[in-house]
């Protein structure tokens, strides 16, 4: 029906293309329009949300040269619809990348079954229903939880060339565990885990030696403690890396405060989101229960001399086990 450019790329002979508009007013621009989009009624996205939509505003605006509003109508000449929102943008190398927002509505029951949400995910749009709505519900905590490791591994740079990589699993364990009696699910679990897929696959792709994959009972206190130094650990990598690119100056690591950067309150957002998804895909098999914590190589420390960290933390519930594995080593 209409079509608004945001942004279009300029060519100079012999020398390199510009953009119209500054990316700074691009971004703004682009991040009303998100914000519009993704709000519900009079209510504003929550700060999670806010701060996603900054950081695609940004990659949006930075990363596209041309950047056009697109409005539709559901047929042609019908009317505008006014509650969607259709960017489509182009790279300079010719690359297209559309984005479109639209209202979401209930999903339909089959029969009682519900679509599997990592295959929409993957672009499955007509996904056949095949799990049952607690299923669905597990399921599409775990599409949440990998999508905050894979976009959190994004913003920690190790290197210029490698980031971090945080990979998350919620597996039943097959264990008959009583959580009333937490002396008898510790010793319980101590003994399967030598035995279990998973610290055969640690040790296999060599993260640990056999006698350094042990466990270590983390309690609520030491649980704490390693989520607020893998809060800092990411900030001081996600900062160098915006340093490298020139997102905010030169600086001290002994200055206090640190320089802000764009995404920094995202950064934390991402890993304490990741953890706590994984801790209620745990609990929900639980009925509720929280789980027992245990780590490998945690807690972490990373002196001057070291090339980053390696480490696993498990979470034990009735039914299940969350693993989440960092690798943190360049």
């Amino acid at each position: 029906m209409a079509v608004e450019v945001l942004n279009h790329a300029i060519e100079h002979p012999a020398e390199p293309w510009t953009s119209a508009r500054p990316v700074g007013e691009v971004t703004e621009h682009v991040s009303r329009l998100l914000t519009g989009a993704l709000s519900s009624g009079p209510a504003t996205p929550d700060e999670r949300a806010r701060e996603l939509i900054a950081a695609l505003a940004r990659e949006l605006a930075e990363g596209l040269h041309d950047l056009v509003r697109v409005t539709a109508a559901t047929e042609p000449g019908g009317h505008p619809l006014d509650d969607e929102l259709h960017l489509l943008g182009r790279h300079l190398n010719g690359n297209t990348f559309r984005l479109s927002i639209a209202p979401s509505v209930p999903l339909p029951s089959s029969d009682g079954l519900w679509p599997d949400p990592s295959r929409v995910l993957a672009g499955e749009i007509a996904a056949p229903p095949t799990l049952t709505e607690g299923e669905y519900r597990q399921a599409d905590l775990a599409v949440r939880a990998n999508c905050a490791a894979a976009l959190l591994g994004e913003f920690v740079w190790l290197t210029n060339n490698d980031r971090m990589k945080v990979d998350v699993k919620v597996q039943p364990h097959g264990l008959d565990l009583d959580f009333a009696a937490p002396g008898a699910v510790d010793a319980t679990f101590r003994t399967w885990w030598p035995k279990s897929d998973h610290r055969a696959e640690l040790v296999d792709d060599e993260w640990w030696e056999e006698d350094e994959a042990e466990l270590r009972r983390l309690d609520g206190e030491t649980l704490a403690r390693v989520l607020t130094d893998f809060d800092e650990h990411n900030l001081e990598q996600a900062r160098s890396g915006a340093w490298a690119m020139e997102e905010i100056d030169d600086y001290d690591i002994d200055d206090d405060p640190q320089p802000s950067f764009p995404g920094d309150r995202l950064v934390v957002l991402l890993g304490r989101d990741l953890f706590h998804t994984v801790t209620t895909q745990v609990a929900g098999g639980s009925g509720g229960v929280l789980p027992l914590a245990y780590g490998i190589g945690l807690p972490f420390e990373v002196s001057d001399e070291d090339y980053g960290f390696r480490a696993c933390l498990l979470l034990v519930g009735t039914e299940s086990v969350g693993i989440v594995t960092i690798d943190a080593a360049a």
